[in-house]
């Protein structure tokens, strides 16, 4: 798979179970490996947002549980 093709599967990803959740945002629990990887790299290309502490804070307290890390589509 091309790194572009493997970009788009991640983004369309994302975008399915960010909107599915309702509250837009891809938890740290919903990606399995080598996802991770792909999102930082899409991150550096302003693709997609990593949640800051206070959304972190925010989804932890709808999920029930601490949230490590979140991401969106930007």
């Amino acid at each position: 798979m091309r790194s572009w093709e493997s970009a788009l599967s991640v983004l369309e990803a994302l975008c399915e179970r960010g909107q599915a959740a309702g509250h837009g945002w891809t938890l740290d629990t919903e990606l399995v490996p080598p996802h991770p990887q792909h999102v930082s790299a899409l991150e550096n290309q302003g693709l997609v947002e990593l949640a800051g502490r206070e959304d972190r804070a925010e989804l932890s307290a709808l999920e029930g549980r601490f949230v490590r890390w979140a991401v969106r589509s930007a």
